[in-house]
């Protein structure tokens, strides 16, 4: 399952996309500079909900240092964006993707907001079952991060 919508922002685009908790995503970066290579003029930041520092992913097409930690779990395609495999709610926030070239950035930030929700099923096992191919049970849904719908201005 996959959610997303765009919403146009004094300029910027804010793209928002809503996965199943253990789902893998794609952030699209949409301000890629042409001709790169190895995405070497992209860098990947992300800041979490509620929290104001921002932590560099990728760094000019490379897992930044205080990235290491989810290394196994990110990676970036040919057209530079960004790939998040078995996603959890620590992924909630604000991805932000950024051209660089001469050390200098290039165009505006390109904004994708990820939310998770999370399903946990539930057995009931203390109801007596006539049919033993019948299951009761009951699905919980749970939305982390700002609600797929929202709208920035």
């Amino acid at each position: 399952m996959l959610l997303f919508h765009f919403t146009a922002a004094a300029e910027k685009l804010l793209l928002s996309f809503t996965v199943r908790d253990g789902d893998e995503v794609t952030l699209p970066c949409e301000n890629v500079i042409g001709g790169q290579k190895n995405c070497v003029y992209t860098t990947w930041l992300f800041s979490r909900s509620g929290n104001s520092s921002t932590v560099e992913l990728i760094k000019l097409g490379q897992i930044g240092e205080r990235a290491k930690s989810k290394s196994d779990r990110l990676s970036v395609t040919a057209n530079c964006s960004l790939v998040i495999k078995k996603v959890t709610v620590e992924d909630v926030g604000q991805y932000t993707c950024r051209q660089f070239r001469s050390g200098q950035q290039q165009g505006n930030d390109s904004l994708v907001h990820l939310s998770v929700i999370n399903m946990n099923e539930q057995k009931d096992d203390d109801k007596e079952h006539h049919d033993e191919d019948e299951d009761e049970g009951s699905v919980n849904y749970e939305n982390f991060g700002e609600p797929s719908a929202s709208v920035r201005l």
